[in-house]
C-alpha cells in the first residue's frame, strides 16, 4: 500500500525543513556576532563623539556670539569693569577654560581675572592668528580644547573680538563611559538569548504548530484591519467600531483597541469641553461665546437682521458666597443657568438663543431677529420672571435677583468687544437704578440712529466732493532705521465736524455698502502716491487695509491688478493688510482669496495680530508674508510682562514660518529698543512719525540715521 502524505503533513514537514535552515543561519550569524558587535560599538562611539563635539561647537559659537554682542559697548568705551563682569560670567559656565577679549591688533584687553596678567600682550597661541583676522564667528579645534571666536564691531568699525575656550575632557569622558556601558548592554543582551536558544529549540516544533494555526485564523487580516481603523482615528474619524468574539490574545488586542478608540473619543470631548465650556454650568465659556458672537456679527452684518445681547449679573451674589459659602453659591449658579435655559426658550423655530457664562456671576444671552430690540426686551422680561420663584439651597429659601443690560447690533456697536462693553455698562445702569430690572444701553437710540443717517449722507457727499484724503504713517526697518514704506490711513475733513475718525465712518461705510467704493478709491490713490515716491525713494512700498467685505469679493484680485496697471506701480511694492477676524469666519473662502491675491504679486499682511483667536495652524495655513503686532500689546510692554511675553511669542512664531513682523504703536524710544532687541523686523508709530501727507513722506528719509542711532544705543 502506497503511503499518501496529506496537506497537513506537507505543511509540517515544510516547516521542519525551514526550521533546520533557520537554525543553520542562526549558528552562522552567532559566529559573526562578536565582529558585528565590535563594529557597531566603534560606529556608535564615532557617532557619539561627532554629535557631542557638534553640540559643544554650537554651544561655544553661541556663547562667543552672545559675549561679542554684550561686549560691544564696553569695548568701544573701554569699560574694563563691565568687560571683566561679562567675561567672568562666562567663565562660570561648565567646560569654559578661558575667555579672552582682544582689540583689533590681537592684544589682550581682558581675560576675566582681577589682575589681567596678559593685558596688552599679543595673542601668539596656535589658534590666535585666524581668530584675530576673522570677520565672522570662527570655531577651531585644538588637541584638548575647542576655541570659538566672534568679532566685535560697530558697523564697519572693527573693535576686536572675543575668544572662548572649552575643554574637551568632559565630552571625551562621557563618550568613553557611554561606549563602555553600550558594550556591557550588548554583551548582556546577547548572553540571555544564548541560553534561551538552547531551551527554545525544544519548544520550536510546538511554536511552529501554533504559528500555523494563528496564520490559518487570519492573523494578518485582522492586524491590517486594526491598522486601517487606526488611520481613520488619526484623521479625526473617531466613530470606529471594532468587535471580536475571540478569547485569545488577538481577541484581547482587538478589544483593547476598541477601548482605546472609545477613550480617545471621550478625551477629545473632554478637551473641547474644558476649552469651550464652563465646567460648573455646562454653558459656553467666555472664549467660546466671543468666537460665536464674532461669527454672528459677521453672518448678519448688512442683512437687516439684528442681535440683542443681554448682559446678566446676579444681584448681591457676593453676599450669598460670604454668608452661605461658595458651595451654596455654586448651587445658585447652576440653578440660575438651568432657569436661563428654560426661561429663554426659542422665540422661533430657527433662532435658538445663545447662552454663556462669562465668569463669576456674569452671564450673557444673545437673541437674533429683525426686531432685535423687541426680542431682547422680551427675553429680559422672561428671565426676570423666572427669578420670581425662590431658590431652595441647602435647606434655605433664597430670593435672587438679576440686573440685565441690553445692547443691540448694529445700533449700538459693530464689534463683539464693544457689544460686551456696552452690555456691561447697561447692566450697571440697571444696578444703579434699583437692580432686578433691565436697561438698554445709553437710552438714546433714536438720536444715535439720526446721527448715523446724517453721517452716512455726509460720507456719500464726501466721496463726491473729494473731502476724503490719505495720510501715510512711515514704516522703518528696525535693523538700520531705514524708511521702507508707509501705511495708508483714511482722513475725512468734514466741513462742520472737522476731522472725523476712521473708527466712526468706516463702520458706517461697511453697513451702508460704501466700503467697496471707498476701498477701491483708497487702493487707486495709494498706488498713485507710491508711484510718485519712487523718484525720490526707489523701492518705497505702500500698505493698504482691506475690509472683510472686500476680501469676499471674487473680483478683488482683478481690481488690484487694474489699479497696479493704471498707476504703473510694481506689484511687490503694494502690501495689503487684513485683520485676523477676516480669516476666522470662513477659512476656506478667506484662504482661497489670499491665494488669489498672492498670485498678483502683492504682499499680504495680517493686521492687529494677537487680538483674535487664531494660532500657529491658522497662521501656517494663511501663508501671508508677515504680521503686525496689535498696538494693545505695545502700549504697556515696558511694564506688563504678559504683553512682552505675548509679543515675543508672536515674533518667534512668525519667524519660524519665514514671516516678517511689524510692531505698530511705537510711541517711545524705549519701546523701539525693546522690540528691536526681541528681533522685531519693522516698526511704525508716533515715536518715528505721525501720519503725514503723501508729498511730505520722502522728507522722512533723513530720519533713518537718527532712528538707527537711537535703536542701537537702546
Amino acid at each position: 500500500m502506497k503511503m499518501v502524505i496529506g496537506l497537513r503533513a506537507k505543511f509540517v514537514l515544510s516547516l521542519l525543513a525551514t526550521t533546520l535552515v533557520f537554525l543553520g543561519v542562526i549558528g552562522l550569524a552567532w559566529s559573526t556576532t562578536g565582529k558585528a558587535m565590535d563594529g557597531v560599538l566603534q560606529q556608535s562611539e564615532s557617532t557619539m563623539r561627532e554629535q557631542s563635539r557638534a553640540a559643544l561647537a554650537d554651544r561655544a559659537s553661541q556663547l562667543a556670539g552672545f559675549l561679542a554682542t554684550a561686549l560691544t559697548n564696553p569695548v568701544y568705551y573701554f569699560d574694563l569693569l563691565t568687560v571683566r563682569e561679562v567675561a567672568r560670567s562666562a567663565l562660570t559656565q561648565p567646560d569654559v577654560v578661558y575667555v579672552l577679549v582682544y582689540d583689533a591688533q590681537g592684544r589682550v584687553i581682558h581675560d576675566g581675572s582681577q589682575e589681567i596678567p596678559r593685558f596688552g600682550q599679543v595673542m601668539e597661541d596656535p589658534l590666535a592668528a585666524r581668530a584675530i583676522v576673522a570677520k565672522a564667528p570662527l570655531v577651531q579645534w585644538g588637541k584638548d580644547l575647542l576655541d570659538a571666536s566672534a568679532p566685535i564691531g560697530i558697523g564697519d568699525l572693527g573693535l576686536g573680538g572675543v575668544r572662548v575656550g572649552l575643554s574637551l575632557a568632559r565630552t571625551e569622558s562621557a563618550v568613553a563611559i557611554e561606549s563602555v556601558n553600550a558594550r556591557q548592554r550588548l554583551q548582556k543582551s546577547f548572553a540571555g538569548p544564548a541560553r534561551v536558544i538552547g531551551v527554545g529549540f525544544l519548544f520550536l516544533l510546538l511554536w511552529i504548530v501554533t504559528a500555523g494555526w494563528l496564520v490559518a485564523r487570519g492573523l494578518v487580516r485582522l492586524i491590517r484591519e486594526l491598522a486601517t481603523r487606526a488611520r481613520e482615528i488619526e484623521t479625526g474619524n473617531f466613530d470606529v467600531r471594532v468587535e471580536s468574539r475571540r478569547q485569545d490574545e488577538l481577541g484581547e488586542l482587538i478589544r483593547a483597541f476598541a477601548r482605546m478608540s472609545e477613550s480617545v473619543v471621550r478625551h477629545d470631548h473632554d478637551i473641547r469641553k474644558l476649552a469651550y465650556q464652563d465646567s460648573l454650568t455646562g454653558l459656553p465659556n467666555r472664549l467660546m461665546f466671543r468666537e460665536l458672537l464674532d461669527d454672528s456679527i459677521s453672518e448678519y452684518r448688512g442683512t437687516g437682521i439684528g442681535l440683542a445681547l443681554l448682559f446678566v449679573d446676579l444681584d448681591d451674589f457676593k453676599r450669598i458666597n460670604d454668608t452661605l459659602g461658595h458651595d451654596a453659591g455654586d448651587e445658585v449658579l447652576i440653578e440660575f443657568a438651568d432657569r436661563l435655559k428654560s426661561g429663554l426658550h426659542p422665540l422661533d423655530a430657527h433662532q435658538q438663543p445663545l447662552l454663556a457664562r462669562l465668569g463669576g456671576d456674569e452671564f450673557v444671552a444673545l437673541v437674533t431677529g429683525k426686531d432685535a430690540r423687541e426680542k431682547g426686551e422680551q427675553a429680559a422680561l422672561a428671565l426676570l420672571d423666572t427669578l420670581r420663584r425662590p431658590f431652595f439651597i441647602g435647606g434655605k429659601t433664597l430670593h435672587v435677583g438679576a440686573s440685565v443690560g441690553i445692547t443691540v447690533f448694529p445700533d449700538d456697536a459693530h464689534t463683539s468687544k464693544l457689544l460686551l462693553k456696552h452690555g456691561d455698562l447697561a447692566m450697571y445702569q440697571a444696578k444703579q437704578q434699583g437692580k432686578s430690572c433691565y436697561r438698554f444701553f445709553a437710552g438714546h437710540l433714536t438720536e444715535m440712529a439720526e446721527e448715523r443717517l446724517t453721517l452716512e449722507h455726509d460720507l456719500r457727499e464726501a466721496l463726491e466732493l473729494d473731502q476724503i484724503d490719505l495720510a501715510y504713517q512711515p514704516i522703518h526697518d528696525m535693523r538700520d532705521g531705514k524708511l521702507i514704506g508707509a501705511e495708508a490711513l483714511l482722513r475725512w475733513r468734514h466741513p462742520r465736524r472737522g476731522q472725523v475718525p476712521p473708527s466712526i465712518f468706516v463702520p458706517i461705510a461697511e453697513a451702508c455698502g460704501l466700503i467697496d467704493q471707498l476701498g477701491e478709491w483708497v487702493l487707486d490713490r495709494a498706488c498713485r502716491d507710491a508711484c510718485a515716491w519712487q523718484k525720490q525713494a526707489p523701492g518705497l512700498s505702500v500698505a493698504v487695509n482691506l475690509s472683510a467685505r472686500q476680501l469676499q469679493r471674487a473680483d478683488l484680485p482683478e481690481r488690484v491688478r487694474a489699479a497696479l496697471r493704471r498707476r504703473g506701480l510694481p506689484s511687490e511694492l503694494l502690501h495689503l493688510e487684513l485683520t485676523e477676524s477676516c480669516l476666522l469666519h470662513d477659512e476656506q473662502l478667506a484662504f482661497a482669496a489670499l491665494t488669489a491675491l498672492r498670485e498678483t504679486g502683492v504682499r499680504v499682511w495680517l493686521d492687529d495680530f494677537g487680538t483674535g483667536f487664531s494660532g500657529l495652524s491658522h497662521l501656517r495655513s494663511a501663508r501671508v508674508d508677515g504680521v503686525k503686532i496689535d498696538r494693545s500689546f505695545i502700549t504697556d510692554i515696558l511694564t506688563d510682562p504678559e504683553d512682552l511675553a505675548l509679543a515675543s511669542a508672536i515674533i518667534a512664531m512668525a519667524h519660524s514660518l519665514g514671516m516678517q513682523v511689524i510692531a505698530e504703536g511705537i510711541e517711545t524710544e524705549a519701546q523701539y529698543s525693546l522690540m528691536r532687541a526681541r528681533g522685531c523686523d519693522l516698526a511704525q508709530g508716533f515715536w518715528m512719525s505721525a501720519a503725514v501727507p503723501p508729498d511730505q513722506l520722502a522728507q522722512h528719509l533723513q530720519m533713518s540715521a537718527m532712528i538707527a542711532k537711537a535703536g542701537a544705543a537702546g
